[in-house]
């Protein structure tokens, strides 16, 4: 899945544009029904992907409080940046 390919979590955009928590998430819901799912973005549910969850929380690519996770391709990472430079 996710790892096969480099892959964006909110709080990796969030932190390297000097945003405040929340900024990439709030533009990936405006962006989501346009998203197709495996090809712009992997959602990573507590229930069925939690070890991977706790990895990527041990790596300090996503939020402490984060339950459910979303990890953009490039393709979704390219759209989300436009979408908050746009």
């Amino acid at each position: 899945m996710a790892k096969r390919e480099k892959t964006w979590s909110l709080k990796e955009i969030d932190t390297a544009r000097g945003d405040t928590k929340g900024t990439a998430f709030r533009a990936f819901k405006q962006l989501k029904d346009s998203f197709d799912e495996g090809r712009d973005f992997y959602y990573l549910s507590s229930d069925q992907d939690a070890r991977e969850i706790e990895q990527l929380r041990r790596d300090g690519r996503i939020y402490e409080t984060t339950v459910n996770a979303v990890l953009l391709t490039e393709a979704g990472y390219s759209s989300v940046l436009d979408y908050l430079d746009g």
